[in-house]
């Protein structure tokens, strides 16, 4: 029984990936944050984003879904690409953390990183959600001004 949820999983997995991938998405937030979506892993349709991130004039922000049964695997991957980039981990937040790296102006950026069963609040779900929030106002001090 639990080899055929994990197949009924994956191919959730595979259908979802088809909308994504005919667009031609290749990376997310190409514009800032430029990472490259990593095998495995898909932009849905509906990222069903929590509340309190979906303020998009305070945050730009980000999704992908993945197998559960790999999920730490392909999370680790964008962890990798973002510490290749410069950034660094910051703080523990309520469900999440933040990932911190100082700008060309001396200025913190701050992007807030979610992970979370998809759709959330499934228990004992096949797919998992990475939600990437990046802050859109950096974090300068009078002493950083540039």
């Amino acid at each position: 029984m639990k080899l055929t949820s994990v197949f009924a999983g994956l191919c959730s997995i595979l259908a979802l990936s088809t909308p994504a991938f005919a667009a031609g998405a290749t990376h997310l937030m190409p514009d800032s944050l430029n990472l490259e979506i990593v095998d495995g892993s898909i932009v849905p349709d509906d990222c069903m984003y929590p509340a309190s991130i979906t303020n998009t004039a305070r945050f730009e922000i980000a999704c992908v879904t993945m197998p559960a049964v790999i999920g730490g695997e392909i999370s680790s991957q964008y962890i990798g690409q973002l510490g290749a980039q410069g950034w660094h981990q910051g703080n523990y937040v309520p469900g999440g953390m933040t990932a911190e790296r100082t700008d060309e102006n001396n200025c913190r950026r701050v992007l807030n990183i979610f992970p979370s069963n998809y759709p959330p609040g499934e228990e004992d779900a096949q797919v998992n959600v990475l939600w990437f929030a990046l802050d859109r106002t950096p974090r300068c001090n009078e002493s950083q001004s540039g």
